[in-house]
């Protein structure tokens, strides 16, 4: 486990570097004359976290402070990821075709039903709230166009 720590934080090290260098590529805030900031000011952002992260389990893998254990690849746990991360890249597929309302509201209420299991009124409650108050953020907050795809027929 230690030695993976030490390969998986210097990789997010360097792709947090390769980030920041690409976003520093992009428009600043004055090349749009409206005060706001640039394309490139989130990924910096989540890349210096990243970084800063990355670095700290350097840090404590090389200091001893992290148990070299071993990892067990297909335990009930780490099935469960797996396939989160099946249904969050078929997420990302069909994004573009379903549109993002219907898509996150199946992906949220599959997952809070999954991980929480929760009744199903409660899942349908925080599914909706939690989508339709993303949407207003990205739509009329920080006037991202949101696609809806099929539904827009």
């Amino acid at each position: 486990m230690k030695r993976g720590n030490i390969v998986f934080a210097i990789f997010c090290m360097i792709l947090s570097i390769v980030v920041i260098v690409i976003s520093a590529g992009y428009p600043k805030a004055a090349a749009y004359g409206t005060g706001v900031p640039g394309p490139g000011l989130w990924p910096m952002i989540v890349a210096i976290i990243l970084f800063a992260v990355s670095a700290k389990l350097l840090f404590k893998s090389f200091k001893n402070q992290i148990a070299n254990t071993e990892v067990v690849f297909l335990s009930p746990g780490t099935k469960r990821v797996y396939i989160s991360m099946l249904i969050l890249i078929l997420y990302v597929a069909i994004l573009e075709t379903v549109g993002f309302l219907l898509s996150s509201l199946i992906l949220l209420f599959g997952f809070i039903q999954w991980f929480a299991k929760l009744k199903l009124w409660q899942t349908a409650t925080i599914s909706i709230v939690t989508t339709l108050i993303i949407y207003c953020v990205f739509r009329f907050l920080l006037n991202v166009p949101v696609d809806f795809g099929i539904i827009a027929l």
